[in-house]
């Protein structure tokens, strides 16, 4: 499966504190009990004393005799042993993320929030340890498959997934999901809950917001991903945009213009030239150093290019990943896929719960338009494939409104990041116009989901505890700005001409952005 999206990665540290005492006081619930320690289960838990347990729900919430499933929670109880009486529930994305697996990462983000609240991560309904509607799909960005070999399996595995799933899926939707978090909620005796949701996550708080604004105290949508997104319609246009923003950066930095040249043309040429033809390429596996021998085809590289761009920091090394690769050279393209899928929501994603997503939620959207249309970053193709899954999907009823823009004066924070190549900031933007008390912060130089860089988490505790986030000066945000593309010490010392290239670059962006039929 090609299609990645960035993990959320932060990089505030969070000291310890003994909350022994929250375990058996009066916010302890039957079902969660301390989380397994090293000794059970050889890693150490997210937080010392945090809590883990199992919560059981139908299938079918709409029918009591329906099969139970299981619902995987976290909580993190809040260090005030008198906390604050609406805790944080953290939402995941992909679709198909564990909340669970994402709090070992995301959770530091929410240090100052968890003084005085609970931060919960409930695993969706589909996802992690949540009766997972997991498929077998290949993972490895390094193949050693010939193509044809590659698309044989990819279409077996899809088959069996659907047979394994076909009578589960309908019940796995958002609008399910909504119901779930609300049972958690009455469960743990909270009367009203915050939430954050990332990428898709944002969808599921949104829809949240519609079906119980009595419970919702405040709302962070990181990286917007309304209905309207269509899931995969907009993606190459939106992904385009974030490479000629790399290469807009480039051109206005003489070395690095003079070093790399145009990087969208030249991630171009490599990429029609593997259209023609997939290259077998020789190389020693980023992992093991093993010399191994790989097929690489226009979607694998067009992938990994559209993988490092949902990373600021990886993003910053795309120009000599391309150039490299435009010379023939692919050691440093081989270790940035590794590099980027270690960073991915996507590695871990439960497949099964991600296509009944975007084939009952989005694809309607866009099955009778032309695919081609969007084809237009790289020789992608990422709708056609989608296309292809969802035809033989086995789809769900929706509520009538579920398409519906999604109006609220719920406080809502919008967080974007300007150069994000999936979610950018059209897509906040457009939610914020229907939510009457809406914030939106874009971070210039941010990326796919913004929450852990800067001052951004701070600014989400401030709008936490203040519950609005008109008066909340968000002017720090404009500090994130793009890192420096890197550079070799050889790029020092540059030529006189090296920004004759700039007017010619920005012309060439502007063309190739235009695509028909896809405005939102």
């Amino acid at each position: 499966m090609r299609f990645y999206k960035i993990i959320l990665s932060v990089s505030i540290v969070l000291g310890g504190c003994d909350r022994a005492d929250r375990v058996a006081g009066e916010n302890s619930v039957p079902w969660l009990s301390q989380c397994p320690d090293f000794s059970k289960t050889g890693k150490a838990p997210v937080e010392q004393n945090a809590q883990c347990g199992s919560f059981d729900v139908n299938e079918n919430p709409l029918d009591s005799k329906s099969k139970k499933i299981s619902l995987n929670v976290l909580r993190i109880p809040a260090v005030n042993p008198v906390p604050e009486k609406d805790p944080l529930f953290v939402i995941a994305g992909g679709p198909g993320q564990s909340a669970v697996v994402v709090a070992e990462t995301i959770h530091r983000a929410f240090s100052e929030i968890r003084k005085n609240r609970d931060i919960l991560f409930v695993d969706q309904r589909g996802t992690g340890k949540s009766n997972p509607l997991d498929c077998d799909v290949e993972e490895d960005p390094l193949k050693q498959l010939p193509e044809d070999a590659q698309k044989i399996m990819m279409q077996e595995a899809t088959r069996k997934c659907i047979e394994k799933h076909k009578m589960s899926a309908p019940f796995y939707t958002t609008n399910y999901a909504v119901i779930d978090i609300d049972e958690v909620r009455k469960a743990l005796g909270y009367e009203k809950i915050n939430l954050w949701g990332g990428s898709y996550g944002s969808r599921v708080v949104l829809e949240y917001m519609r079906r119980y604004p009595a419970h919702t105290r405040a709302g962070i949508l990181d990286g917007a991903a309304p209905v309207a997104i269509a899931l995969p319609w907009f993606m190459e246009v939106d992904a385009l945009a974030g490479l000629q923003a790399i290469n807009k950066q480039c051109a206005e930095t003489p070395a690095c213009m003079s070093h790399y040249g145009d990087i969208v043309e030249k991630a171009q040429r490599v990429s029609n030239q593997l259209l023609v033809k997939s290259q077998e390429i020789k190389i020693a596996h980023p992992r093991t150093q093993e010399k191994i021998t790989v097929t690489l085809t226009a979607q694998d590289f067009s992938g990994v290019v559209r993988l490092a761009l949902y990373n600021r920091d990886i993003s910053s090394l795309l120009p000599q990943v391309i150039s490299e690769a435009h010379a023939g050279e692919y050691e440093l393209f081989a270790s940035l896929s590794y590099l980027a899928k270690s960073k991915s929501e996507m590695s871990g994603i439960s497949y099964g719960m991600h296509y009944t997503i975007a084939c009952t939620e989005d694809y309607p959207l866009y099955k009778d338009k032309n695919a081609s249309d969007t084809n237009v970053f790289l020789n992608s193709n990422i709708v056609q494939h989608y296309s292809e899954i969802c035809a033989q999907w086995p789809h769900a009823s929706l509520p009538t409104d579920y398409w519906d823009d999604i109006k609220s004066d719920i406080p809502t924070l919008v967080l974007s990041g300007a150069m994000d190549p999936v979610t950018p900031p059209r897509w906040g933007d457009l939610v914020a116009r229907k939510l009457t008390n809406a914030t939106h912060v874009v971070a210039p130089g941010g990326h796919h989901i913004i929450t852990g860089d800067g001052c951004i988490s701070q600014l989400i505790a401030a709008f936490i505890a203040t519950g609005d986030g008109k008066n909340i000066d968000t002017k720090c945000a404009l500090n994130i700005q793009p890192l420096a593309i890197h550079l070799p010490p050889s790029a020092i010392d540059l030529p006189k001409d090296a920004s004759s290239h700039k007017d010619d670059i920005e012309k060439n962006s502007a063309d190739q952005l235009g695509m028909k039929g896809t405005k939102p």
